[in-house]
């Protein structure tokens, strides 16, 4: 599972755990300069797909609504509005967003969030899951060949693609209605 431990330079750090969530570490201490064990299992998550998934969750999470604009995804979601409109637009041209113009326009959900995968959301953006470039670009590589890392990191891959493809937008829309309820109640 995965588990947003923080941002820099335009990528999330992501914690793969590649089973449970590492709920019972982070709520069993309240001291938050200590760090999950799964910080050092942390891949690098570029910003636009971090923020495409806000996006999908946000929508989701609401979708009577019907359209909601730009500016209020970006308000709510604390995402750059110029920014955001490259998001929305890679969404779009996928298949995942519809967006209407006008007064009563906005954006929403082209699909079901049940039949969108995190998966889905990393190709929209032409990402490559792939931890080393070399997987991606062999015959760029002096040592492909005779390389005893590659298998392992191509396993790496195979995994972390295979969860992807697993999960859904609706499945964090559960996780996150369950995440502000237990808040509310908490």
């Amino acid at each position: 599972m995965f588990s947003k431990m923080g941002c820099l330079a335009g990528s999330c750090i992501l914690a793969v755990t590649f089973g449970r969530l590492d709920r019972e570490f982070r709520r069993s201490t309240k001291d938050t300069s200590r760090r999950s064990p799964a910080w050092d299992t942390a891949v690098l998550v570029p910003m636009k797909v971090d923020y495409g998934l806000r996006v999908l969750i946000h929508l989701a999470l609401n979708p009577e609504a019907g359209p909601v604009s730009a500016g209020q995804i970006a308000a709510e979601q604390k995402i750059p509005e110029a920014y955001l409109n490259h998001v929305l637009s890679n969404l779009q041209a996928a298949g995942m967003l519809e967006s209407r113009r006008g007064p009563a326009g906005g954006h929403m959900l082209a699909r079901p969030a049940s039949e969108i995968t995190v998966a889905d959301v990393f190709v929209s953006f032409d990402r490559s899951l792939a931890p080393l470039d070399c997987l991606d670009s062999p015959e760029e590589c002096t040592l492909s060949g005779a390389c005893s890392q590659r298998e392992l990191w191509s396993d790496v891959e195979r995994v972390l693609l295979e969860r992807l493809r697993k999960t859904r937008v609706s499945d964090l829309v559960a996780e996150q209605r369950e995440m502000t309820w237990a808040a509310v109640a908490g």
